[in-house]
């Protein structure tokens, strides 16, 4: 085996001193190879991988989640318990403002509602609406209910269009 095969291993060795380096012979190295192959693969609940293409270089977002499996005496070395903390904050603090601005919103729209609409009846309520009243069929009828009796028949000036 030649470590060109195999990127893993070629990865590694460079990593190592050059006098390491070449002390490892071929079978040694195959056997690393195989040992490094044979590894548990770490599985997540989620396991999102986005490749972003661009012009020059793309880039790529990785998203894991799953059960912690590291100890706690791991974690407290690792300082991910102090970070914790701090991540909750931020995240609250987010989801506050995205609520809070969510509902200033919601009450803006809320309102502009409200004011088109009642200026929409303010504009009804300016104009004249004349409608022929069906049930009035004379002069003295009409009058009396404080209409206008015109061209044979019975014009009512008030109506509310709306009605």
């Amino acid at each position: 085996m030649t470590t060109q095969k195999h990127a893993l291993m070629r990865r590694i060795l460079e990593q190592l001193p050059p006098e390491e380096r070449y002390s490892f012979s071929e079978k040694q190295i195959e056997a690393l190879h195989q040992s490094a192959l044979s590894l548990p693969k770490a599985n997540h609940a989620i396991n999102i991988r986005w490749s972003v293409p661009f012009p020059s270089k793309g880039f790529y977002l990785v998203f894991f989640a799953g059960k912690e499996r590291r100890s706690s005496q791991r974690l407290l070395s690792d300082g991910d318990f102090k970070l914790l903390p701090r991540f909750i904050i931020i995240l609250t603090t987010l989801l506050g403002c995205t609520l809070i601005s969510s509902l200033v919103y919601s009450q803006r729209i809320l309102a502009t509602a409200k004011q088109r609409s009642a200026f929409s009846l303010e504009d009804s309520s300016d104009t004249v609406h004349p409608t022929v009243v069906p049930f009035k069929y004379d002069q003295e009828q009409c009058e009396t209910s404080f209409r206008e009796w015109k061209d044979g028949q019975c014009i009512d000036y008030e109506h509310d269009h709306t009605f």
